[in-house]
């Protein structure tokens, strides 16, 4: 199926989505190791500027009604998941840009997986034991402990979306499908 160029605001929402997640995941590397506390509160603040681009591209969405692009569950969409899924194996990359395929849902499984990490990510904000978070109770530390492990466990989800998405569009544009071109503001 050929791809279709995303609009303009798409692909704003997109890059500004990609900035923000790449920041957080870069920040989030020097917090994990338990550096000084200014880098704690540089992801957080990030964190919230990546978990309203976020609740925007949520928005974006739901306007452009690209629900069904984005998650296929359907019978039809897997179908055309599965078959474009199955002939990467053959050596041939799906298409990309504004349709229902392997991309698309690859592109609806990050958003989950980025959507996940704020929401964990705001609540381990509010729920910082030791006073410094919104939340003083002694069980928060249990909390926040399963907040913090399951933060960790979708970071790394969100670094192979991150790499295998740079990967597979490198790919394809190396093969001559020139899907940089999705890019470019005012391209038609």
């Amino acid at each position: 199926m050929e791809s279709r160029p995303w609009d303009n605001g798409t692909r704003v929402v997109h890059a500004a989505l990609a900035v923000t997640v790449l920041a957080e995941l870069s920040t989030g590397l020097i917090v994990s190791r338990g550096t000084r506390p200014q880098w704690l509160l540089i992801h957080s603040v990030l964190g919230i500027a990546t978990t309203l681009v976020i609740i925007i591209d949520w928005m974006w969405t739901w306007a452009r009604r690209d629900f069904p692009i984005l998650f296929p569950w359907n019978r039809a969409g897997m179908r055309i998941v599965a078959r474009e899924a199955f002939e990467v194996f053959l050596g041939k990359l799906p298409g990309s840009g504004d349709r229902t395929g392997l991309s698309s849902f690859m592109h609806g499984i990050g958003l989950l997986a980025v959507s996940g990490m704020a929401a964990t990510g705001l609540l381990m904000y509010v729920e910082i034991p030791g006073g410094y978070g919104l939340s003083l109770h002694s069980t928060a530390y249990a909390f926040f402990t399963t907040l913090a492990t399951t933060h960790l466990w979708l970071s790394y989800i969100v670094w192979a979306y991150l790499i295998g998405h740079v990967v597979f569009a490198a790919l394809q544009q190396v093969l001559g499908h020139n899907v940089l071109r999705h890019f470019y503001l005012g391209h038609r």
